[in-house]
């Protein structure tokens, strides 16, 4: 029984020992570090509940400056208010529960931030002297100094890696770098490529706070004045130019100034912008003697001496100025050079100034002619006066288009971009762009101007083609590029239409605009939608839709007097334009006297028929014709139209009248032959008092003239 106990009891202490060691606790928080002032805050928390409470070091906190608070039966808080160097240490979380007690630690470091104070960030030194850089700092805990330039360490060996020093540890080579007792950096005999920025960084020993400090060290040195040459002879004359170059170094840098020989006109002179080349142009006799280049800075001041002599100068021919060349041909271009002293010849590739050191004497031998080899080349000639250059140009296929790329374009178009190639010595002037698909055999083309990019058009949307394209230039055409494959996007909406007020026409309540479609975004336009009304709140649009290829907009039945603002957009497969507006006023109408067209064939029958009376009369007075003669003779009888004849008949003493000379007895008519000598198949009246305008009379039946008379 007693061993049955034991043993009981041993295993709930076992398990007892195996529930605390399983408990978790843990301190949770932002930051270790915190400033002198500041406040921090710790978190503990359990995986069960139970009591907690806050010790530093083997003491319970200080609650007249820090906060303990329970959060929950398994988390607290302590809040660390106003830091100060004393309250760094090790704070301790307390867990007690009904299996035991458990505790967790958490370190806390309380620093005050490293100052330079007035620590100089300028220093100038003169060339070879031993420079002093102090860096003073200040903050707590401990602070240590370190230096580093060129973001690599400097050891107080002069060395420069911050780890075991070796060869391949040294900052400049020298080991002339070394950090002093007071961890200021010592230089011993600066140079100019000592000159730059340093960098003193304050830290925190054993903690990563740290501040840093740039510092800029300037060398300076007395001016040094260097000419190439101590003198030249050139031949005089007005395309004679002499320049003399002045190399002058030093720190600040120096100030440049001449001294002319005497007498000499130095308004020839020119100076380039830090007067360190002199340009005589013109050159004479009277400009040699000796020509003096001073430097003056700060430090000091030097001087350099050149003598001009005058002489002849070399002039340059070339047998060619242009030279055309197949790619793997070879090609040559001899230069004569004449001059005294005797001219030496050089030839360089002017568009890389590249030095031909494959030549020797004055011909200039291409072989093997490549694309890349096209361009401008130069034969200079020099002797101790100067230098002549004439310059020749290679011209060869251009190179095969490379560094490029290829993209689809709007309105199902191709772009192709940043195309670069060599131009064979002449400039591009044209790229063939050739195109197909992949069933097609033949490829289509488009001659195109040199732009960026460059375009294909006309292609169907939503394709797949083949593209490459080469360079043209003034004689001759290039390899074509690899091939690219690419689809083609579809095409857009069209662009807004134009409107043209100026041109509209009113007519009464109707008007007519003129309309414009410049670009349709690659598909036809299938309508226009025209929206217009009166310029007042209340009034609605009136919409009408017109044909795409319609050339006017036409809106009739208007109100006079009215304000009118319509809009207009255009409408094809791939959706509408933006709105095109316009406003116009129809004006009320000028009052005039309404005449129709059966007004006007009145007036004009009237006048008409008071033109016909008026002759009509004037012939029946005169010659008894005429339709109102006629009339007369039918309602009235022969008698009113032959009394005037009657009248004339008794004044004449005869009693005979008389026709075209013959005598006929009174009242007898003569008669008349027909074409077919009938004497009664005729008509017999001749006279205008018997017959209308227009007509005879048949003769009676009789044929008794005397009955007709």
């Amino acid at each position: 029984m007693t061993a049955s106990m034991m043993m009981l009891r041993l295993c709930g202490l076992l398990l007892l020992c195996s529930t605390l060691t399983d408990a978790k606790l843990d301190i949770i928080s932002s930051d270790p570090d915190v400033q002198v002032g500041r406040n921090t805050l710790l978190l503990c928390k359990a995986d069960s509940e139970g009591e907690m409470s806050w010790l530093k070091g083997d003491e319970d906190v200080d609650a007249d400056r820090h906060v303990v608070e329970k959060i929950d039966e398994s988390s607290s808080k302590l809040a660390l208010n106003n830091l100060e160097l004393d309250d760094a240490g090790i704070y301790t979380c307390v867990f007690e529960n009904d299996h035991g007690t458990k505790k967790s630690n958490y370190q806390i470091y309380v620093y005050q931030t490293p100052d330079f104070g007035n620590t100089s960030t300028y220093h100038e030194f003169l060339v070879n002297q031993t420079a002093t850089i102090p860096c003073v700092v200040s903050g707590k805990p401990a602070v240590e100094i370190l230096w580093f330039r060129n973001d690599r360490i400097v050891n107080d060996d002069g060395r420069g890696d911050g780890h075991a020093a070796g060869p391949s540890a040294l900052l400049c080579g020298r080991g002339h770098l070394r950090i002093l007792p007071d961890r200021s950096l010592q230089i011993l005999g600066i140079q100019q490529e000592d000159r730059g920025t340093y960098t003193c960084e304050g830290r925190i020993k054993g903690r990563p706070i740290m501040r840093e400090l740039q510092i800029s060290v300037v060398v300076n040195e007395p001016p040094t004045v260097l000419i190439n040459q101590k003198g030249i002879k050139v031949s005089a004359g007005p395309n004679t130019t002499v320049a003399i170059a002045c190399l002058v170094k030093g720190v600040p840098t120096p100030n440049i100034s001449w001294i002319f020989p005497s007498p000499s006109d130095d308004s020839r002179y020119k100076f380039n912008s830090d007067k360190s080349e002199l340009t005589i142009s013109a050159v004479t006799r009277s400009d040699f003697g000796e020509y003096v280049c001073i430097a003056t800075n700060k430090i000091g001041e030097n001087s350099a001496t050149f003598i001009l002599d005058v002489s002849e100068h070399p002039t340059v021919v070339l047998d060619q100025t242009k030279l055309t060349v197949i790619p793997g041909e070879t090609g040559s271009v001899i230069c004569n050079a004449t001059g005294h002293p005797t001219p030496t010849v050089q030839w360089f590739r002017k568009t890389t100034r590249e030095k031909m050191t494959n030549v020797e004497g004055s011909e200039l031998i291409l072989e093997d002619v490549m694309p890349s080899d096209g361009g401008l080349y130069s034969c200079i000639a020099s002797n101790t006066v100067g230098t002549t250059t004439e310059d020749f140009q290679l011209i060869t296929w251009p190179g095969t288009p490379t560094k490029f790329s290829v993209a689809p374009g709007p309105s199902s178009s191709v772009l192709i971009q940043s195309a670069s190639v060599q131009d064979g010595g002449s400039s591009v002037t044209q790229y063939i762009l050739q195109w197909k698909k992949p069933s097609e055999d033949t490829w289509s083309q488009s001659l195109v101007k040199p732009t960026n990019p460059l375009v294909i058009t006309g292609l169907e949307p939503y394709t797949e083609y083949s593209i490459r394209f080469a360079a043209k230039n003034s004689h001759y055409q290039g390899n074509f590029s690899t091939e690219h494959k690419i689809f083609t996007q579809s095409q857009r909406e069209p662009d807004s239409p134009i409107l043209s007020l100026s041109e509209k026409k009113l007519d009464t309540n109707s008007v007519s605009i003129p309309i414009k479609q410049l670009k349709d975004g690659g598909s036809p336009i299938l309508h226009y939608i025209v929206r217009y009304k009166e310029n007042n709140e209340n009034e609605e649009w009136t919409e009408k839709e017109i044909p795409g290829n319609s050339s006017k907009i036409q809106l009739n039945n208007l109100q006079y007097n009215a304000n009118y603002q319509m809009e207009v957009y255009a409408v094809n497969h791939n959706g509408s334009s933006s709105t095109a507006k316009m406003n116009f006023t129809v004006p009320q109408p000028v009052s005039q006297p309404a005449l129709g067209k059966g007004g006007v064939v009145g007036i004009v029958m009237f006048i008409f028929l008071v033109l016909m009376v008026s002759v009509d009369a004037f012939c029946c007075y005169t010659n008894h014709c005429g339709l109102l003669n006629f009339l007369a003779r039918k309602l009235f009888g022969h008698k009113v139209s032959e009394s005037k004849g009657m009248d004339e008949e008794a004044n004449n003493s005869t009693g005979d009248m008389k026709l075209s000379g013959l005598t006929l007895p009174r009242g007898s008519i003569p008669k008349l032959q027909s074409s077919n000598g009938a004497v009664n198949g005729i008509h017999s009246e001749v006279t205008c008092d018997k017959v209308p305008l227009t007509k005879f009379e048949k003769k009676p039946e009789s044929g008794d003239p005397a009955a007709e008379a």
